[in-house]
């Protein structure tokens, strides 16, 4: 790499953090599940199960280096999102980047947790989603996977995967789990989509740049 190239590129990694305040952040309808409610941007909420159609979702690692403060909430430090989550690895607006990949971090391994034996970096899902009665002007919304809610998320996915199929041809019911402490989403399919499935794929193509955004808060 030729002396003028880096001097370049370190140029860009500079104006990355800049960057952020660029630009308008897609701005996504999400679905607290704070006590074992599901609250919906409208305001409505309902202990569930939801009726709903899982668009698209994207893995999504978010790591700290202070402890969270509700009174002041950032983004994290470090964060990444892909489809895959072999190719996870830093975004490139991540302030504080913790490792050139995800899988070889330090504070993605068990046992990093400041306490217990959890992670430092706290891995979720974020799934896109629709209710099972959409119409044709309904946008989609966010509806974050806990850490807890990781291996039946991944079951759901692969016992669909089996019979070649995707999380969008189904109608899915979204449950809380009652044995958990902590808001732990579980995944029922019900029937399949059957011919809304046009619609519903065209709205997923929609729903790619919310998925895709780097996080304000770390309420995202």
């Amino acid at each position: 790499m030729s002396t003028a190239l880096a001097s370049i590129q370190e140029k860009i990694k500079q104006q990355l953090a800049l960057a952020r305040g660029t630009v308008a952040t897609p701005t996504a309808k999400t679905i607290s599940t704070r006590g074992k409610v599901f609250t919906l941007p409208t305001g409505q909420s309902s202990q569930g199960p939801l009726s709903a159609i899982i668009l698209d979702w994207r893995n999504f690692n978010k790591y700290y280096t202070a402890a969270y403060n509700p009174q002041k909430p950032s983004p994290p430090d470090c964060f990444a999102i892909s489809a895959v989550i072999a190719d996870m690895a830093p975004h490139e607006l991540a302030a504080k980047p913790a490792s050139e990949v995800c899988v070889s971090c330090t504070f993605n391994k068990f046992g990093s947790a400041p306490t217990g034996r959890g992670k430092a970096c706290r891995n979720t899902v974020r799934l896109a989603i629709v209710p099972a009665d959409f119409g044709e002007e309904t946008e989609p919304m966010v509806l974050n996977v806990s850490p807890t809610g990781i291996r039946p998320w991944s079951g759901y996915v692969n016992s669909l995967l089996v019979n070649e199929l995707m999380p969008i041809n189904m109608i899915t019911e979204i449950s809380f789990d009652a044995n958990a402490a902590y808001p732990t989403l579980l995944f029922k399919a019900v029937r399949p989509v059957g011919d809304k499935l046009e619609h519903a794929w065209r709205i997923r193509e929609a729903a790619q740049a919310m998925l895709d955004a780097p996080p304000a808060t770390d309420g995202d």
